[in-house]
């Protein structure tokens, strides 16, 4: 890790939010800075940025740099981005393309569609199911989940966690951590990638994004 570039870029934010900027959008600028690292560990919390590389988690470094600030904003903006992912100001997608520039911005889109995208897709396939047992007249129309997972990824969840775990030499637990999580569901979505035909993944993605929208829009919050 490029540590004395983590100081500067650091020092530079507290900078411009004290003299008044826009504190979200310096925190954007920032993260446009910020040295290209997949990860780092702090205070014994590890922190994973760009999962494999590729995915670029820009909550997670709003949240890393979001901490060197906090007694300089207000509280409850803090925790309305942090926790609710509502920002204090909107900014359109070519002024975050601008504040992070090209290539985070990039890799910002992969994350959007591998890992909030793809967390919907078995969602939005489980109410399809719903949908066509229910059209076909069947008195039980309920739905496992583990079917959802079957249809999209050809496995139950549980096999697909062990198959993640043993590619990755992770050792079995009852549970994921969320940045276990994440990187589970980025796993899913280069499988289905991967096994899945073009119009399979192009119309499961297409119920995903619909399943994104609705649940966005009831926070209040319409775009991507």
């Amino acid at each position: 890790m490029d540590a004395p570039g983590v100081d500067l870029v650091i020092a530079g934010l507290r900078q411009s939010v004290a003299e008044g900027h826009d504190w979200y959008r310096a925190v954007l600028v920032a993260i446009g800075q910020w040295p290209v690292q997949e990860e780092e560990e702090l205070d014994g919390e590890r922190y994973v940025y760009l999962i494999d590389g590729e995915a670029l988690d820009l909550m997670r470094l709003c949240e890393r740099l979001c901490a060197t600030i906090t007694e300089l904003v207000p509280e409850q903006q803090l925790l309305d981005l942090l926790a609710h992912d509502r920002p204090p100001n909107e900014v359109t997608r070519e002024e975050l393309k601008s504040l992070i520039g090209p290539q985070k911005y990039r890799a910002y889109l992969t994350y959007l569609y591998g890992v909030l995208v793809e967390e919907m897709v078995t969602l939005a396939v489980l109410d399809e199911l719903r949908k066509r047992r229910r059209a076909s007249g069947l008195t039980r129309c309920d739905v496992d989940i583990d079917e959802a997972y079957f249809y999209v990824y050809g496995s139950t969840r549980q096999e697909l966690v062990d198959g993640f775990r043993r590619e990755r030499g992770l050792a079995r637990r009852r549970s994921m951590t969320l940045t276990e999580l994440k990187e589970f569901t980025y796993w899913l979505f280069k499988l289905r990638l991967k096994t899945s035909d073009k119009s399979r993944v192009a119309s499961d993605t297409k119920r995903a994004l619909t399943e994104l929208h609705r649940q966005m829009g009831a926070r209040g919050k319409v775009s991507l």
